[in-house]
Order: structure tokens, then C-alpha cells, then sequence
């Protein structure tokens, strides 16, 4: 399993109106369980550290805020379902050679393996 196997399912999700609308509504358990039939090997542990450094890279390196519950970024979340923010409003404002950046180095070796 593997955060680079998420960001791969938010990219696809991005590039993909009808993947992403197949997969909004979903809670996070149902979401895990498709994904792997789907083809995406991660798991809830994958989801939490890269979500926080992509938010975190908008926040302090895109945005140059402050990383607090002022940052203009929070602000996007309302009104959203939690994966169009995270496609929309994070992934999105990252380059392909950031993204890949994002995931473990360890980890990036292993799956070039």
C-alpha cells in the first residue's frame, strides 16, 4: 500500500469529471474498498501524511501563509465534498514533478522498482 498509489487516485480522479463524481459522495471506508477494485492499492494510513503536505505546500510555499485556521485555504472546504476539495483545491495547484516530490523518497524508490 501506498501514498503514491493515492496521489495517483487523486490525479486520476482530477483527469477523470466521471471518476471524481463516482467517488465524492463516498465515505472514506467505501471509497478504500472501490479504489482496490478499481486498481488503487492504498490504504487510510496512505491518506493522512500526504493530504497533510500537499495542504501544507499550498498553505506556506503557494499561498505563503501562515499554516493556521486563518489560511484562505480552510476557507475552500466549506459547502464541498472532501475528495472535490482535495482535486480542486489542492492537487490541483501542484506541477506533476511537485506532486511526485511529495511521496516519500523511500517509497518512490520501491514502486520504481
Amino acid at each position: 500500500m501506498s501514498q503514491g498509489e493515492f496521489l495517483r487516485f487523486l490525479q486520476a480522479a482530477g483527469s477523470s469529471p466521471a471518476l471524481l463524481a463516482r467517488y465524492a459522495p463516498m465515505d472514506m471506508p467505501r471509497m478504500l474498498f472501490h479504489a482496490r477494485n478499481d486498481g488503487f492499492a492504498f490504504t487510510l494510513d496512505d491518506v493522512g501524511p500526504l493530504v497533510g503536505r500537499l495542504e501544507a505546500g499550498v498553505v506556506l510555499d503557494k499561498d505563503n501563509e501562515p499554516f493556521d485556521g486563518a489560511s484562505s485555504l480552510w476557507r475552500l472546504m466549506w459547502g464541498r465534498r472532501y475528495l472535490d476539495y482535495l482535486v480542486q483545491h489542492v492537487v490541483s495547484r501542484f506541477t506533476d514533478e511537485e506532486l511526485a516530490q511529495a511521496v516519500p523518497v523511500d517509497e518512490a524508490r520501491r514502486e520504481a522498482s
